[in-house]
């Protein structure tokens, strides 16, 4: 293929997808620092760091004694030395809320529903609250997630194609030759210099799409060891009358079975299990590829994992979610993520408004391809079905008070991040809209 049609074929895939990678993009930036968001908006989620640290059972105790009736579903380790531990519990009228506990005096400072800033844009990048449900019961937002993954790739590839010597041009950046100059080659150096990222997001998207696609359409296996179907290896649930040992002891057990491990969280009953998964000196993996499954009555290890035992795929597996959001090196990698995450969202807009340009100057040529208008409303009802299951998902996790859901109850900073976020996302797609049909209409 000639060079035009490189070029032609890389401004077609960005108009084609462009409001919606934007939107992905976008998205997935605020989600890789989501949990700093929700410290900013939630008072309850902010301590003062000491030197001593709680002990797990202390912090499990303090929310039993204050939510009695409860059942403590998880323990997790605070994300940055000032911040509150999170417990999750579930009330006897079975919904799900969030604890925060100062991680040092094991104090309860506030209690939440499950709905968080992380929550919201974890839920809608990852799937976009499952549209089309009816098709699938998980709708098909991981599938329409993980095809922008494809597109990237693709978009890499082809401007690689048509970009000659692009290796020399890093720092050609036009200023004072016009706009149109400056945002071509401002689009450019973004590119070049987000090639590695463009390039690690890509293979991510890519096998998020793929491993979805096999667990819902080929073998449904999740996971390589838990108890639930659809498990390699999977746990039959324990059941035993014997009380459960201490969780000081159980916690004890699994520092002495695996002194190496950094627990990250706990849950007391996994079905039937003491289950705890952490860090073991291992490379970009998330949590949970080190774990162990202990019996709470006498306190023997039934199953220990650690990464190195898993295959390539499974590592490969649990070095997705790191690699993706960045988070394998604590605050400083999540901002380079970001700061590249914007960039992504950038060149979505600029290359938009290249494309406008150009419809503007050759308004009958070859700029403008049939289906434009089409995809951008395709785009539209897209995120229109998505908005529509975010509601309800964001009500779900509300009481029911006399038969109706109502919706959670959260910090107003929370409301205040996500309603701001919603509202200049649509103001930009709003604009966006605006340029391009304001390109198409004839003269």
């Amino acid at each position: 293929m000639t060079n035009r049609r490189w070029f032609d074929l890389h401004s077609w895939l960005g108009v084609m997808s462009g409001l919606l990678l934007f939107v992905i993009c976008w998205s997935g930036t605020m989600a890789t620092i989501s949990g700093e968001l929700d410290w900013l908006a939630n008072p309850d989620l902010r301590v003062t760091e000491q030197d001593n640290r709680a002990e797990y059972h202390e912090i499990y105790d303090a929310v039993e004694e204050a939510f009695p009736g409860s059942t403590v579903s998880t323990v997790r380790e605070p994300l940055y030395a000032n911040f509150a531990s999170e417990v999750y519990i579930d009330t006897p009228l079975d919904q799900r809320r969030r604890v925060y506990v100062d991680p040092y005096s094991a104090k309860v400072l506030g209690s939440t529903s499950y709905f968080t800033i992380q929550r919201f844009f974890r839920s809608f990048h990852m799937n976009l609250f499952g549209p089309f449900s009816f098709v699938q019961e998980d709708g098909l937002g991981y599938y329409i997630v993980g095809l922008v993954g494809v597109l990237m790739l693709a978009s890499l590839v082809t401007s690689l194609f048509f970009y000659k010597r692009w290796w020399r041009r890093f720092f050609e950046l036009k200023i004072g030759s016009g706009a149109k100059a400056f945002w071509s080659s401002a689009h450019k150096v973004c590119g070049l210099w987000s090639l590695w990222f463009l390039l690690v997001i890509g293979i991510t998207g890519t096998w998020y799409l793929y491993e979805h696609s096999r667990l819902r359409l080929a073998d449904g296996i999740a996971a390589h060891t838990d108890t639930f179907e659809g498990s390699v290896h999977r746990l039959p649930a324990l059941i035993s009358a014997e009380e459960a040992l201490p969780l000081k002891t159980l916690v004890e057990r699994v520092q002495s079975e695996r002194p190496g491990l950094r627990i990250k969280s706990i849950r007391p009953n996994s079905e039937g299990y003491f289950y705890v998964e952490g860090q073991d000196g291992d490379i970009l993996v998330r949590d949970r590829a080190n774990k162990m499954y202990l019996d709470p009555a006498t306190g023997g290890v039934v199953f220990s994992q650690e990464a190195t035992d898993l295959s390539a795929y499974w590592y490969f597996s649990d070095m997705a979610d790191p690699l993706h959001f960045g988070d394998f090196g604590g605050l400083w990698t999540k901002l380079i993520w970001v700061i590249f995450g914007l960039g992504l969202s950038g060149l979505a807009l600029t290359g938009t408004w290249l494309h406008v340009k150009r419809l503007r100057r050759d308004r009958w040529g070859r700029a403008q391809w049939t289906g434009t208008l089409a995809a951008v409303g395709l785009t539209y009802a897209i995120l229109g079905v998505s908005a529509w299951h975010g509601i309800h998902e964001i009500k779900d996790y509300g009481p029911i008070i006399d038969g109706a859901q109502q919706w959670p109850m959260a910090p107003f900073g929370v409301w205040a991040v996500v309603g701001a976020w919603v509202a200049l996302t649509a103001t930009i797609l709003l604009i966006w809209t605006a340029m391009l049909v304001r390109a198409l209409r004839p003269t």
